[in-house]
């Protein structure tokens, strides 16, 4: 495990990244030492065991000056990260359906503030909601006054109900108490959903023919079959004795979608940042309208004032189309970020400076670190004389923190232990069966030698006694918990267990 001499070694080690600077005025580092740096820090960070791996892409002035893989991208199969290591970047997708959705509203194609209800004449809503009222840009801005639902259950995580039928999916997002800005994956969906209305080859293909190949992006995917799985950054997780396990790549083809679906090599992230900094412009070619980019980063919807508008280093103060619009030290950034089950994913470019940072990591050590790094990258860019002492201090924050959480997660995982003896009122054969929901599929629950497991469209996990007391149990898959409430006839067999505020009736099986 972590400990306060890992922040220190981190602090020495750090001593390396620069060369030690004069009391006089430097001159601001050149492109070659900024990447040096920062290939330097990344190094030191997998040495030191902050994650399995990391992957790191600097750009500067329309062009790629560092874009390297660390680490491994499989810990258990012992399989290095490198140039190929495809890398899934989770809510990352939004900026790429953004741009794409500002692509066809430059054109006239799309309304941006046509009601949604005139863009999907063949979705169903929620008895409560009122889609004549609500537009494409209140869903891009997120201030739809609507639950992400089954739609984005379906869409994220379970894969069970086919994407063509989505649009019927939003009968169950219901009501918000307001219209206030409130992320989730609902509008991103929503905007896939246009799209595909828009153009009946799919927001995948017109992603990949109006913006990837344009932009020289051979190696983003939005999709997961046929690509050759030992590319891929695994997830990992880390075990109590300090070990890193490979976990299981959850996603399927059909979670991939327009708010958290692609995969990606770190020189191909490159060039999207690249594209977006420098209005449509790569390798001396406009390949995306200067009219469209410049939409897609003009503000929807301001941030809500509170917590939601810091995020570690960064300010952020409305959103774009699929792009966070904000500042850091009162510079104008344009940022990104995405999460999923143990990978991370930062993305961000200062426009005034023209540089930009991705920043890929697959394990949940490496959760700030992606920030780290990426913040390191700009004060080396703008001659900050305490760049190196800055980013120290914050790496020993990040580790003291870790070594709190981690603390915290075994006297957690203690008494998660210490709960499953506690005896329920009925056994384990008494919740097992196959339970149904229109519109959030299908769970089954069944014995695992002497306990219980749950499989939910591409996910499956251990149910493990919450509470004893009040039958209460608790479902865990993906770093997320879920937790039903079963019905039980006068036999004592369940009849439907209630998961996301829905009942799930119980589906007769044929002998």
């Amino acid at each position: 495990m972590y400990s306060l001499a890992h922040a220190a070694r981190f602090a020495l080690l750090l001593l390396s990244v620069m060369p030690v600077r004069s009391h006089a005025q430097p001159p601001r580092p050149d492109a070659a030492a900024i990447a040096s740096a920062v290939d330097s820090l990344a190094r030191h960070a997998i040495a030191l065991g902050a994650g399995p791996a990391l992957g790191v892409a600097i750009v500067m002035d329309g062009r790629t000056i560092l874009s390297r893989s660390y680490g491994l991208a499989d810990a258990s199969a012992g399989v290095s990260a490198d140039d190929r290591t495809l890398w899934y970047i989770a809510s990352t997708s939004k900026s790429i359906t953004g741009v794409a959705l500002a692509l066809l509203a430059d054109e006239g194609r799309v309304s941006l503030n046509a009601p949604i209800a005139t863009l999907l004449p063949n979705a169903r809503w929620h008895a409560e909601s009122d889609p004549t009222s609500i537009s494409l840009a209140d869903f891009l801005g997120h201030t739809s006054g609507l639950r992400g639902g089954a739609v984005v259950a379906q869409s994220s995580s379970f894969g069970q109900i086919q994407e063509r039928d989505w649009p019927t999916l939003l009968e169950w997002s219901g009501p918000l108490p307001n219209r206030d800005l409130a992320y989730s994956n609902l509008g991103y969906l929503v905007g896939a959903m246009v799209i595909d209305r828009v153009q009946p080859e799919g927001w995948r293909s017109f992603s990949e023919r109006r913006l990837f190949r344009p932009a020289g992006m051979h190696e983003t995917f939005a999709r997961v079959s046929g690509l050759d799985t030992r590319r891929f950054a695994m997830p990992h997780l880390r075990q109590r004795d300090g070990s890193l396990e490979t976990a299981t790549f959850a996603k399927v083809d059909g979670t991939m979608n327009g708010a958290g679906g692609h995969l990606a090599t770190m020189s191909d992230l490159a060039r999207w940042l690249i594209v977006n900094m420098d209005s449509g412009r790569i390798d001396g070619r406009q390949v995306l309208p200067a009219s469209a980019v410049a939409l897609a980063q003009t503000q929807l919807r301001p941030h809500p004032r509170g917590d939601a508008v810091r995020f570690r280093f960064f300010e952020r103060l409305g959103w774009g189309w699929g792009w966070d619009l904000g500042r850091y030290d009162d510079e104008p950034m344009v940022s990104r970020f995405g999460a999923y089950h143990s990978f991370r994913s930062h993305l961000s470019f200062l426009p005034q400076r023209r540089i930009g940072v991705a920043v890929q990591a697959n394990g949940e050590d490496g959760n700030a670190l992606t920030d780290i790094i990426a913040a390191f990258a700009y004060d080396l860019h703008s001659g900050r004389d305490d760049a190196r002492e800055r980013t120290r201090a914050r790496l020993e924050a990040y580790l003291v923190t870790r070594e709190s959480e981690r603390t915290s997660l075994a006297t957690s995982d203690s008494e998660r232990a210490a709960r499953q003896t506690q005896p329920l009122s009925r056994g384990w054969d008494a919740y097992t069966g196959v339970f149904a929901h229109p519109g959030y599929g299908t769970v089954s629950f069944s014995r695992s030698g002497p306990s219980l497991r749950f499989r939910w469209g591409a996910v499956s996990g251990p149910v493990e006694i919450h509470e004893a007391a009040q039958d209460w149990l608790r479902m865990s898959a993906l770093g997320n918990d879920w937790h039903p409430r079963f019905t039980f006839d006068a036999s004592g067999r369940a009849t439907s267990v209630r998961l996301y505020g829905v009942e799930f009736s119980r589906v007769a099986t044929v002998r």
